[in-house]
């Protein structure tokens, strides 16, 4: 089976102030989800899943099924969570590994899983195609952590170790900025930490097998229980990954891109976004998306 492109569409955009999500950026009004899925479709992959808000439903459904007939499908992501016939809810989001789970019964073969709101260029869907067609380890997609800054404001990343070519283990760094030419984060008691230049950082690019389905399912009640002492944490990805490496569940293989990252954290992001996409179609790279040829 040819392997799945998973989206996570879900997030509320509170930085951008709006769902940056469907923020037409390219020259022709495209939104960064429109080359996700042209780049993923090129490079093979069989089908899309797309984790949403219920609201997004009908706008992405007239964008991508009836307009184009794109094999899309969708799951929402919703703020209730029923684990062992108990019934909770959240203010927000559960976070990104909670995303994933609420996609279990719609991926039956190996996926890659994106962000809506991230441009990863085509050649790192090459990469992962190539890789989850021919393997059944999973994969971090990887860039150097100066690409992925940005100029507006603070960002979160995931910090990788990576050791004879696997990933190792992997920290998500909350509040990274380049000051003065050093990239920094508060740790918890607020000093500031420098983070080398050479650090290499997952953008939530990762190739999967369906065995972190099963991780989950037996996991999430782990995270309830931390939700219910402080309901402000998230259910994240990075640290599922890094325990699923830990118990020896997973052997993560790195695969390190040359593509440049384009991403819309902050509404000042969407100008300087902009200029780097046109730039691409003035090299004919995006003349047409790949439904379009």
């Amino acid at each position: 089976m040819k392997p799945t492109l998973l989206v996570l569409a879900a997030g509320l955009g509170s930085r951008f102030g709006e769902l940056k999500q469907l923020e037409g950026i390219g020259p022709n009004g495209e939104i960064i989800m429109d080359y996700s899925i042209s780049d993923a479709l090129k490079a093979g992959f069989g089908k899309v899943v797309l984790i949403v808000q219920e609201q997004m439903i009908p706008i992405l459904t007239e964008r991508y099924i009836v307009n184009q007939k794109l094999p899309v499908e969708f799951v929402v992501q919703k703020k209730e969570l029923t684990i062992d016939n108990v019934f909770y809810v959240n203010q927000k989001p559960w976070g990104t590994a909670h995303a994933l789970w609420c996609a279990k019964e719609s991926i039956n073969e190996n996926f890659l899983l994106i962000n809506a709101d991230d441009f990863y260029g085509q050649n790192s869907y090459a990469l992962a195609f190539a890789h989850l067609s021919q393997s059944q380890n999973p994969c971090a997609i990887l860039y150097p952590i100066l690409k992925t800054l940005s100029e507006n404001g603070t960002v979160n990343r995931a910090e990788v170790q990576i050791e004879n070519g696997l990933l190792i283990d992997s920290i998500e760094r909350e509040k990274l900025i380049l000051e003065n030419d050093v990239i920094l984060y508060p740790n918890k008691e607020g000093q500031m930490i420098a983070v080398k230049k050479d650090t290499f950082v997952s953008m939530n690019m990762w190739g999967f097998t369906t065995a972190i389905f099963d991780y989950l399912d037996k996991d999430i009640s782990n995270f309830i229980t931390k939700w219910q002492a402080n309901n402000g944490i998230e259910y994240q990805l990075p640290s599922i990954v890094a325990s699923m490496i830990k118990e020896k569940i997973y052997t993560v293989e790195v695969i390190i891109t040359d593509e440049e990252w384009i991403g819309i954290t902050y509404q000042s992001d969407k100008e300087l976004a902009k200029v780097k996409l046109q730039k691409l179609h003035n090299k004919g790279i995006y003349n047409n998306l790949v439904w379009k040829n």
